[in-house]
């Protein structure tokens, strides 16, 4: 897959995913993580999400989960909740590059779509991802708008993807905080929490 091929080369990708569409890279490469803030226009400070193959996956990046974290997970999982949590290894250092966590948290997704499921399968690695858009501007509905706003920059995956961004929870604290409402409603995230103690 070509886009795979571009991401393991340091660039950039927008995709689409099962919320809004994606843009993303290696997420332990800098040079490409600096990349996608500057197309964007992103404020620093707000850091990009990663997306994982699965939970298992998700524990590498943030060391062992608490229990009752990674059974919600198992329900939550693959799907629209992003999951902040801890970021192993974070501060000088670390493996992570600026913009990837902040203050040793993270967002962490397993994604739904079989396009962002795939890249990440294929390069091996969780990718650092934000919604492909200009920064305070709505996501753009497919991912070769990115191509017709940034030309060579991005390579597209194209296909639509859903029209509502995830749902983001602090899963550091218990119980769980909402920082953002989104694919997630909260009855279906009030059960999750309950069954999962």
């Amino acid at each position: 897959m070509a886009a795979a091929a571009r991401l393991r080369a340091g660039g950039v990708v927008a995709f689409p995913t099962d919320t809004v569409t994606g843009l993303g890279c290696l997420a332990n490469s800098a040079d490409a993580v600096r990349a996608i803030f500057a197309l964007k226009g992103r404020d620093q400070g707000r850091p990009l999400t990663l997306f994982v193959a699965d939970a298992a996956a998700a524990e590498v990046v943030t060391g062992p989960l608490v229990p009752r974290v990674r059974a919600l997970l198992r329900l939550a999982w693959p799907g629209s909740l992003t999951a902040v949590l801890p970021l192993a290894g974070a501060g000088p250092g670390g493996p992570w590059p600026e913009g990837v966590g902040r203050e040793g948290t993270v967002g962490v997704r397993v994604p739904a779509h079989p396009v962002p499921r795939r890249l990440v399968e294929l390069v091996g690695g969780p990718l650092a991802t934000t919604s492909a858009n200009i920064s305070g501007e709505a996501p753009w509905p497919d991912a070769a708008e990115a191509v017709a706003r940034w030309g060579e920059a991005v390579l597209a995956v194209p296909g639509p993807s859903g029209s509502v961004p995830s749902t983001v929870v602090d899963l550091t604290v218990w119980p769980p905080r909402v920082l953002r409402d989104g694919a997630v409603g909260a009855d279906t995230l009030a059960a999750w929490i309950d069954a999962a103690g």
